[in-house]
């Protein structure tokens, strides 16, 4: 049952020091009519604390067991009312104007799925909006939005600084359970649902980038049992997919490959002979693909000389940062 225009869903895990801004900047929207349905996914902190102190009938708080980011989202959209939907994580927030944005142009372009561009800042800082390029609106065919995307060039795979319509959760996509990276599996899959799509490139979402993050914590089995999970499903789906977005696909897929292999420990020596063997099949399409991302392409040749070259060179990297 439709009660409002937007539902905001925001999954919870231990983020009292920054639940409130995010809190803050969904109360501060030029567009009143929302609910923001804050899943709670088992804080050990304050953090289900500070979510309730804000006393506004828009906000409904479901405190639940701890079971991943994945089942937070899902019972989030279970919960929405909503014709559409958004994200938005516990440790970001958005402008002013970021459901009204993302809003306008689905309704302006007569789409089912929006996208607005982000601006990252470091932990302990503050993000500025950036106005330095002309601000625009593109509608975009699916398949050249899932090029784009699979080609990292266009935006990402996040759920966040996304408007969806409700419908293309109508059968039952959701974010698979128990897997790290899950936007990746299942961002596409709700856009192969849309025959268009609508990007603008202003900056309405702000992305803290944090140590603690999956990205910076240390490396456990998960990220490579979700990274072969998440190619297997790729490379099922890719079959119904169109040459030019299978490229596309294919280029993704062993960008995310070697980002996973670069951080395994070198002693798990079948786990990343695994992952090499899947950038072997696809590599030398790659080094021939243009359009492919140059970093992935810089990988793919150093991989020729083996894994002890590429492990030099990301070592190399990492000493500069």
């Amino acid at each position: 049952m439709i009660m409002c225009k937007i539902s905001i869903v925001m999954p919870v895990y231990n983020k009292e020091k920054y639940i409130a801004r995010g809190i803050q900047s969904v109360l501060a929207q030029t567009f009143n009519d929302w609910e923001l349905i804050i899943i709670d996914d088992g804080s050990t902190d304050g953090s289900l604390n500070q979510c309730k102190k804000f006393r506004d009938s828009r906000i409904k708080v479901f405190h639940t067991l701890n079971r991943g980011v994945s089942e937070a989202r899902n019972l989030g959209i279970s919960k929405a009312t909503g014709e559409y939907i958004t994200f938005i994580d516990s440790d970001d927030y958005v402008s002013d104007d970021y459901v009204e944005y993302l809003y306008k142009i689905i309704k302006e372009s007569g789409v089912k799925l929006s996208v607005s561009s982000y601006q990252t800042f470091v932990d302990d800082s503050s993000a500025e909006i950036c106005t330095n390029n002309p601000l625009f609106v593109k509608i975009v065919h699916t398949n050249d939005a899932l090029t784009g995307m699979f080609y990292q060039q266009i935006f990402d795979t996040s759920a966040w600084a996304k408007m969806y319509h409700r419908s293309l959760f109508s059968d039952g996509i959701r974010y698979p359970k128990g897997w790290l990276y899950e936007d990746l599996p299942t961002t596409y899959r709700l856009m192969m649902k849309c025959d268009y799509i609508a990007f603008g490139n202003y900056r309405s979402y702000f992305y803290r980038i944090r140590n603690t993050s999956i990205e910076g914590a240390p490396f456990k089995p998960l990220k490579y049992e979700s990274c072969i999970k998440i190619i297997r499903q790729l490379e099922t789906d890719k079959k119904k997919m169109p040459k030019g977005v299978q490229h596309a696909l294919s280029c993704r897929i062993v960008s995310f490959a070697f980002h996973i292999l670069l951080e395994i420990p070198q002693k798990e020596n079948e786990m990343r002979r695994n992952l090499l063997d899947i950038i072997r099949q696809k590599r030398m399409y790659v080094l021939l693909d243009r359009k492919a991302r140059r970093k992935t392409r810089i990988a793919c040749l150093l991989s020729l000389g083996g894994m002890w070259v590429v492990d030099l060179f990301a070592g190399y990297g990492k000493s500069r940062k």
